[in-house]
Order: C-alpha cells, then sequence, then structure tokens
C-alpha cells in the first residue's frame, strides 16, 4: 500500500538507531581520549581498534543488506546488538592491548553494520509505503541525529562519576536490553520473503559498472562520506593547529551539530517538490564552502562560519542518500544494493582520515589535506549530477 505508515515501528526503529549510534560511534569518542581508556592503553592502539572496526562494517554490510532483505531486520537488530554487548563488555574488562582490538573487529565492527543506518533504512523499504517513505526517513534521521547532543556528554558526565569500565560494560547492557525491547515489543513479524517464489539473486559488483546512474551515485556518496568522516575527525585539530582553544572549538562543534537537524527534517519533504539529486549537488557545494573557510581558519568569525555553514548543508546531506535510492532502487533487492554501496562508503571512510592524517604530518600542516577534501566534495557534487545525466540514461541496468 503506497500510504502505509507504521509510524510506532519506524519511531522504535529510530529509537534503537539513536541508541546504537551514542554508544557505538558518538561514545567511542570519549571513552577513547586519556580521561578513560586513552590512559590506559595507547591513543594509536585505540584508534587501530575503532578505525579497523569502521572498515570491517563497511565489509560486511553487503551481506548483512542481503540478509535483511530475505529476513527483514529484526534478527539482524538482535544480533548485532549481542555482538556490541559482547565486546563492550570484554573492553570494559581486559587490560590487554591486542584483546581490545579484537574485540572492535570481530565484535563491534559486524554489531555496526548490523545495528546503525543501513537496516533502518532497508526496514523503511520494506515496511513504509512509497508515498510516505520520505517522512519516515525524516523522523529516522532526526531521532537518530539526538545521538550526539545527548551521548557526547552524557559520557562525559558517566565517565567522571563512575569510571570507563563501568560506564562501557554499562552501554553494552542498554544496547542489548533496547534491541531485545524494540525486536520483541515494535517490529513487524512479516519477512519480506513470504510471499516470493524464490529470493532475489545476489547483487554483483559488475551492476555498479553496467548501471551508470547507480555507479556515478556511489562514487558520490563514496567521496561525499569519506571526505565528511575525516572532517569530523581531525576537525578539532585542524582549528588548535590555527591557534584557536580546543574548548571553543569543541563547543561550535556541537553547535554545529545541532544545526543539522532543520535539515534532516526539511530534506526528505523537500524531496516531493525538488528532485532529491538536486537537493544534494546545491548542499554539498554548501559544504564545500564552508571547507573553503576551514581553510582560511582565522579570525575567529571566520571560524564560526565554518562550523554554522557546515552543519546547516551537512543536515542535508544526511537523509538525501536513502531517498535518492528508495526512489531509484526499491525492491526486492535494495538491501543488497544498499549494503554494496555502503560497503565501499564505509571502507573509504575508514581509509580516508588516515591518509589526511598521513598527509597533514607530510606537509608539516593541514593546508593541503584540507584542499584536497574541499576537491572531494566538488567531486562528489559532480558526480551526483552525472548520475540523472544524458550519459548515465544510456545505460540498462543489469538484469
Amino acid at each position: 500500500m503506497p500510504d502505509r505508515y507504521p509510524r510506532g515501528t519506524v519511531v522504535a526503529i529510530a529509537a534503537f538507531v539513536f541508541i546504537a549510534f551514542g554508544v557505538e560511534l558518538y561514545a567511542m569518542s570519549v571513552l577513547l581520549t586519556e580521561d578513560a581508556a586513552g590512559g590506559e592503553f595507547s591513543i594509536s592502539l585505540l584508534s587501530l581498534a575503532f578505525g579497523g572496526s569502521v572498515v570491517i562494517a563497511g565489509l560486511v554490510a553487503p551481506r548483512v543488506g542481503r540478509w535483511a532483505d530475505h529476513h527483514a531486520v529484526r534478527g539482524l537488530m538482535i544480533l548485532g546488538a549481542v555482538l556490541a554487548f559482547l565486546a563492550l563488555s570484554i573492553v570494559s574488562l581486559t587490560n590487554i592491548g591486542w584483546i581490545v582490538v579484537l574485540s572492535f573487529w570481530v565484535l563491534l565492527g559486524p554489531a555496526q553494520a548490523m545495528t546503525l543506518y543501513e537496516p533502518a533504512f532497508v526496514a523503511v523499504g520494506l515496511w513504509v509505503g512509497a508515498n510516505k517513505r520520505n517522512h519516515a526517513i525524516a523522523l529516522l534521521v532526526v531521532i537518530g541525529g539526538l545521538a550526539g547532543p545527548v551521548f557526547l556528554p552524557l559520557t562525559g558526565y558517566a565517565v567522571e562519576h563512575f569510571g570507563w569500565r563501568q560506564t562501557t560494560f554499562a552501554y553494552g547492557v542498554a544496547i542489548l536490553v533496547a534491541a531485545l525491547i524494540v525486536s520483541i515489543g515494535f517490529l513487524p513479524r512479516d519477512k519480506p520473503s513470504t510471499d516470493r517464489p524464490e529470493p532475489p539473486r545476489p547483487v554483483k559488483w559488475r551492476r555498479f559498472v553496467e548501471d551508470r546512474r547507480l555507479g556515478l551515485q556511489t562514487l558520490a556518496v563514496v567521496l561525499l562520506f569519506a571526505s565528511v568522516n575525516s572532517m569530523l575527525f581531525h576537525r578539532v585539530a585542524v582549528f588548535e593547529e590555527q591557534g584557536f582553544d580546543v574548548a571553543l572549538v569543541a563547543l561550535l562543534a556541537g553547535i554545529s551539530g545541532v544545526l543539522t537537524f532543520p535539515g534532516r527534517y526539511v530534506a526528505p519533504r523537500l524531496a516531493h517538490h525538488v528532485a532529491a539529486t538536486t537537493i544534494l549537488t546545491w548542499t554539498v557545494v554548501g559544504v564545500a564552502g564552508a571547507m573553503v573557510f576551514a581553510i582560511i581558519g582565522t579570525p575567529t568569525a571566520v571560524m564560526v562560519a565554518h562550523f554554522v555553514i557546515f552543519g546547516i548543508f551537512f543536515g542535508f546531506t544526511l537523509p538525501l542518500r536513502p531517498v535518492i535510492m528508495n526512489d531509484w532502487f526499491a525492491g526486492e533487492d535494495f538491501g543488497s544494493v544498499m549494503g554494496k554501496q555502503w560497503s565501499a562508503a564505509a571502507v573509504a571512510g575508514g581509509v580516508a582520515p588516515t591518509l589526511i592524517g598521513v598527509g597533514r604530518d607530510a606537509f608539516g600542516s593541514y593546508l593541503w589535506p584540507l584542499v584536497a577534501l574541499t576537491a572531494a566534495f566538488v567531486l562528489a557534487a559532480i558526480f551526483n549530477e552525472l548520475s540523472v545525466s544524458r550519459f548515465a540514461r544510456r545505460s540498462e541496468p543489469a538484469a
């Protein structure tokens, strides 16, 4: 039914994503500091552990997407939460570095692929009617976006008052309990494969070459995610290098996160009236403009302008990928297509911050790495536009 909209289901999934993102991403940025786990393990080791988990999540994503096509997301959510619980429990108990790395790579990485936005976007495609999917995506990314503003200060408070090990274990319990409550109490029991005579065929990587529209859009997604991930990881250090106080930069980064909310909410609704690809192009150009202010850096007004512009435009980009992909590829193999695409983006997003760090050390400053990131944003906008050009329309999707 095109107008089907199980709002309670969408809210429940969004609430779980909110907790999963808060625990598996935002809390990590506090738990890895010297006041927490970083005081017992080296920052390099913990960075290797977390960066590797992101890459592993990307490598696992295609199989997760295919599973969602066959069996929906109930089992994925529970399994991912169990893996996250085990990873965090082990980390909270061990004093051995290689066990921390192994726990992140073997347990937390797959958990990220099963519990963050990707399965949630597939669930929206399965359970929400075509006319209401953009509304559901908007609700999902707005609730999920609260994870940063809530979990960053919450984790800081918990670490200070209870210790990082107790906080880590408690977060593992929280994500497991949330998965059980949401999956048992709120998710539909029907499976997407119920009325299919046979499972859909696997999506091959060659489809991304043969279907130019899909391939070009994927290149745009990869460049966008890799660039955003790099900037989010390095931006405090970028402005610290330019002489600004870290506390001030961190405060502005938090405000920038809050400024993403209007775009998260408006972009999917605006896509009912303006092509989503057009919105994405202009918002990515806006993010590139914010990068120019990061390159200039000073005075303080320029830094503030960077965070304000980056936050506003970045918020619009967040929900547009699932909107575009649902419009173009919703169907029995949608999860597989999304999983393959996210696999490429996540691996790039795990590697790119390291390359930017290497570039910074090689050149002695962040200037040229920032120029490279700005160019990558511009290229993402170009590939996005090419995905709706005549060149892309001349190709036929693989059978």
